[in-house]
């Protein structure tokens, strides 16, 4: 999918920008305890270079091959919920780049990908502000829990569909 300021691929298409994708990663959530080594980002960010199971991402690149945003999907994201699966995992955009709909050519690339390979629901966990964004996505909200490090967290899910 090409729009007039980025293309969105998969990772998978070009492994060598996973280490761009993680940095965005570790300049967003690098304080979380246990992650606030970059290579712990590069880590877990160079094996979502999978095609047809989790874990696997969807960037968004723009001009000089720069990472404006990306989405993943894992097997699991919360501990206390591993009954479900997959999940979307580490959305993000550039801040300067947010608001001009990469997140939402992610989220659906993502999506339709996803239903592509025979995966017909999802899960996704996060917390305010990011709610009303997978709303829009068409994401419904069916729990809220407290996380171990004492956040709120929505869990929202969505049925895919390969139409």
């Amino acid at each position: 999918m090409t729009a007039s300021s980025f293309t969105i691929l998969l990772l998978a298409d070009r492994p060598e920008l996973a280490s761009k994708w993680a940095e965005l990663h570790w300049r967003e959530w690098g304080d979380e305890p246990g992650r606030e080594q970059l290579s712990w980002w590069v880590d877990v960010d160079s094996q979502a270079v999978q095609r047809t199971r989790a874990p696997l991402a969807v960037i968004a690149v723009g001009p000089d091959d720069e990472v404006l945003g990306g989405v993943g999907l894992a097997e699991f994201d919360l501990e206390a919920r591993q009954d479900r699966s997959p999940w979307v995992v580490g959305t993000i955009v550039r801040p300067h780049r947010r608001n001009q709909g990469i997140g939402h050519a992610l989220m659906a690339s993502l999506e339709a990908w996803a239903a592509s390979i025979g995966i017909d629901h999802a899960w996704v966990a996060t917390g305010d502000p990011a709610v009303a964004f997978y709303q829009q996505c068409g994401w419904e909200p069916v729990e809220q829990l407290m996380t171990p490090w004492g956040e709120l967290s929505t869990i929202l899910t969505k049925h895919l569909s390969s139409t």
